[in-house]
C-alpha cells in the first residue's frame, strides 16, 4: 500500500467476524482496531482517527440507523461500511446508506468487504482532504 497503513476500527458483537476480520486486514496491510462495546467504539472514533469505521448490525446491542445518526452528528471523519447478517426491512440498505453508510454488505462475505475497502479507500485517498466525505454532509 506504501505510506502510513490505513487504519480500520471494527465494531460487531461475533467474536468470529472480529477475529476473522481482524486476521485478514492486517494480512492485507491495514492496521485494525477492534471492539465489541457500542460505548468503546463511540469513544475510539471521538478520540482516534480511522480512515473506516466497520459496523456490524447486530440488534438490539447495535443498531446501525442510531449508531449512524450519533457519527452524524460528531461529523466523524471515517467513513462507514454496515456489516448485515440479513437485510431486515425493504430498502433498508438505501435508508443505512442516506444515514451516511458508504455501504452495506454481507458480513460473511469477506473477500468482498475486502474488495470494498481498497476500493473506497484508493479513491478517497485520490480526493482533496477538503473534498472528503464526512458525515452531515
Amino acid at each position: 500500500m506504501g505510506g502510513l497503513r490505513k487504519r480500520i476500527l471494527i465494531l460487531d458483537h461475533d467474536e468470529r467476524v472480529l477475529i476473522d476480520m481482524e486476521r485478514i486486514l492486517e494480512d492485507e496491510g491495514f492496521e485494525t482496531t477492534t471492539t465489541w462495546d457500542v460505548r468503546e467504539a463511540s469513544d475510539l472514533l471521538a478520540h482516534r482517527d480511522f480512515d473506516l469505521f466497520l459496523l456490524g448490525e447486530h440488534p438490539p446491542e447495535v443498531r446501525c440507523a442510531e449508531f449512524l445518526k450519533m457519527l452524524r452528528t460528531r461529523r466523524t471523519r471515517a467513513s462507514c461500511i454496515v456489516l448485515q447478517t440479513a437485510a431486515r426491512y425493504p430498502f433498508e440498505s438505501q435508508y443505512l446508506c442516506w444515514l451516511g453508510a458508504h455501504a452495506v454488505m454481507p458480513k460473511w462475505k469477506y473477500r468482498d468487504v475486502v474488495t470494498k475497502i481498497r476500493e473506497h479507500l484508493s479513491t478517497e485517498r485520490q480526493r482533496p482532504i477538503s473534498q472528503r466525505r464526512r458525515y452531515g454532509e
